[in-house]
């Protein structure tokens, strides 16, 4: 029989894509001799180890997987190849439920190759083994197959004579510790990364991972003074660092939206945000380029999750430059910014694991860090209360609405509901949650029974903010799909600065509202979410209007940050009627409305682009189609990410066609008890 390597060969070159990144079987490979396996335990192949491994121990006996385990464990303490061990471990990280079989075995392996660090001497291989090593263990505790406290303890120790670390292995360290840091605050990996401050080549990644470490705490802050005071310490940092590096364009962003915040409260901030907004616009630019030409590790968040966060801000601090001198307290403390820099801070900080799914098999989830933000989102949900009662007449006249903003405003600085359950019966606490969470008990309970649903409803959705949903839509799944749009979007000549950054906003924004729209519950939001339901048991016609249908996407808009700079039902504009319009100074975007009773597919619905690029004639060649779907679906809905894609639209003697995002969204949805399964697919 030929041997285990040219087999591998005869293997590669017959097998399919699929085939090649799952890695061989043993039967692919004619079987595995004891000593074969060995040789690919300490050879370049290790990685192929693995995946025969996973596929044996998921298809064949344990008797049958018990010798390929003990063969990747040697590995593991064995391999001196720096790629072949950084593969293997990728592929474990990526397979929790092989990892996990592998018992104590496994993080008592990867603890040794960590620890050996202190003999690594002067030779690049055991430090990049060592480094490879920690990253494997971090993905694996954050899965939750590992126990934190065996990484923590180890690299604890390992930083404690940071002088004597090999450069490869104390390069990877700041970014690591300070990721965990997020995760596991108080476990002394901040001290750790004070040890590594005074190195040259890790003093400037460290600075950064202590303010960032220093930022989360600020954001945790319980009043708004304190805050204050620890935001003015994150900036001081930020502004030793760039003194020293002022390349740095991850330190130089958080620095720009710090100031932006402390600023607006201070007495010439008329004249400072305007330029301060700009140079937010500069850097943001930079940042994004540099964050797409920049090597993360695999396992990172989409690159597009912190690059949307930041598009808003830069919105925000836009429209805030145009209102400072209207004596608008909404701006006045920044914190509609805070909100949007606390959403940037946590996808920079959530990181995409796979663990062990309910079922067979696996799932990939975002792991997000742990911030203790009450106070911040309580305050921003009194924010937007404020401003939902103050602009809505329905709500201005309405005085159970306003005794209750008139409580809220009195109330302590702290969180808004103190223990206890939400009084008015669990059914209304389905229907009304937000509303429940902002409020104590008692006031629920006087809410729901002198208040006229209409009004709760109105409440419901001014307290859903742009947190909410974001938070609910925490699917590496979901940042897959706005890099695709993106990708897309990019390749046009008119995504420029001051065009990319506010359509990436408003895309960001639209996209988490169909979220929200798939995911809302049978009665939460009343009938401001009618349309969603099947409301005629009887399945004769049911009739929508389609400006119910726009104006509940233009009420969700007018309670996320982008509440400035929206107009609906803009009339008279090339030759027609814009549904909802989003104007970033004298950058506008038009959302067009439609309803589909007959057929939703992509192609039956292309021809309703045409009017929403007409309305862009004048403008940047981008637009949003949103269309409600109320065809049958009896066999259920298609899924969000198949339901979003972007129509080109180019006419005759135009040189740049038209790009007309479209977001299809399910309406007049049946019981999902009642839907019946479809046929099956050959």
């Amino acid at each position: 029989m030929p041997g285990i390597e040219v087999r591998l060969a005869d293997w590669a070159r017959q097998a399919t894509l699929a085939e090649r990144r799952s890695g061989p079987t043993i039967e692919a490979l004619g079987g595995l001799h004891p000593d074969e396996a060995r040789q690919l335990a300490t050879g370049p192949f290790l990685v192929y180890l693995v995946q025969a491994a996973v596929h044996q121990q998921r298809t064949g006996s344990d008797d049958d997987a018990q010798p390929l385990r003990a063969a990747v464990l040697t590995g593991l303490r064995e391999q001196q190849r720096h790629s072949a061990f950084a593969s293997a471990t990728d592929v474990l990280a990526r397979h929790p439920d092989f990892a996990r079989a592998l018992g104590t075995g496994l993080p008592r392996a990867l603890l040794a190759r960590l620890t050996a660090i202190s003999d690594a001497g002067d030779e690049p291989a055991p430090a990049l083994i060592a480094a490879e090593a920690a990253d494997c263990l971090a993905r694996l505790t954050l899965a939750g197959v590992t126990r934190a406290a065996q990484l923590l303890g180890a690299l604890d120790e390992a930083t404690e004579d940071v002088a004597a670390l090999p450069e490869p292995f104390a390069a990877r360290l700041p970014r690591l510790l300070g990721l965990l840091e997020a995760h596991h605050p108080g476990t002394g990996l901040r001290e750790a990364l004070e040890r590594l401050l005074p190195l040259e080549h890790t003093c400037s990644d460290a600075a950064f991972e202590l303010a960032l470490t220093d930022l989360q705490d600020a954001l945790q802050a319980s009043d708004a003074a304190t805050m204050r005071v620890r935001l003015i310490r994150v900036r001081r940092r930020l502004s030793e660092l760039l003194a020293q590096t002022s390349e740095r364009l991850d330190a130089r962003i958080y620095h720009d939206a710090i100031d932006a915040v402390l600023t607006l409260a201070a007495p010439d901030a008329t004249t400072r945000i305007p330029a301060l907004a700009a140079m937010l616009h500069t850097t943001l630019q930079k940042y994004r380029a540099w964050r797409h030409n920049t090597h993360r590790p695999a396992w990172s968040r989409s690159r597009c999750d912190d690059i949307a966060a930041w598009a808003e801000l830069t919105a925000i601090l836009d429209a805030a430059a145009r209102h400072t001198g209207d004596d608008d307290p909404w701006y006045d403390d920044g914190q509609a910014i805070l909100t949007t820099l606390l959403t940037a801070y946590g996808a920079d900080r959530t990181v995409t694991v796979v663990k062990e799914g309910t079922t067979a098999g696996v799932v990939e989830v975002l792991v997000a860090p742990a911030i203790e933000d009450v106070f911040l989102r309580n305050e921003n949900r009194i924010r937007f209360l404020e401003h939902a009662v103050d602009n809505d007449p329905l709500l201005r006249a309405e005085p159970s609405a306003v005794r209750l903003l008139g409580s809220l405003r009195d109330r302590t600085r702290s969180p808004a509901v103190p223990d206890g359950h939400p009084g008015g019966g669990p059914g209304k606490v389905r229907r009304w949650p937000l509303v429940a969470q902002t409020v104590t008990p008692a006031e629920f309970a006087q809410l729901t029974e002198t208040a006229p649903e209409p009004v709760l409803d109105r409440l419901e959705i001014a307290l859903r903010t742009h947190e909410d949903t974001h938070a609910a839509a925490m699917d590496p799944k979901l940042g897959r799909l706005m890099d695709r749009l993106v990708g897309q979007l990019q390749q046009s000549p008119d995504w420029i600065p001051d065009i990319a950054d506010p359509f990436h906003a408003l895309l960001h924004t639209t996209v988490r509202y169909a979220f929200l729209c798939y995911d809302i519950g049978r009665k939460m939001g009343g009938s401001y979410t009618e349309y969603l339901r099947l409301r005629d048991p009887s399945r004769k016609k049911q009739k929508v209007d389609e400006a119910l249908f726009h104006q509940h996407f233009y009420e969700v808009l007018c309670v996320s940050s982008l509440f400035r700079i929206i107009d609906a039902e803009v009339i008279e504009h090339a030759g027609g009627r814009v549904d909802i319009r989003a104007s970033f100074g004298p950058v506008r975007f038009n959302v067009e409305c439609k309803i589909e009773e007959q057929d939703a597919s992509e192609a039956a619905l292309r021809h309703y682009a045409a009017q929403a690029s007409e309305y862009q004639n004048t403008n940047a060649a981008f637009a949003i189609l949103l269309v409600l779907d109320k065809t049958e679906h009896a066999e259920g809905t298609v899924n969000l990410f198949e339901s979003i894609w972007i129509e080109q639209v180019q006419r005759d003697g135009e040189s740049t066609p038209c790009q007309v995002v479209t977001v299809r969204v399910p309406g007049g949805r049946d019981d999902p008890s009642s839907l019946r399964a479809p046929g099956r697919r050959s």
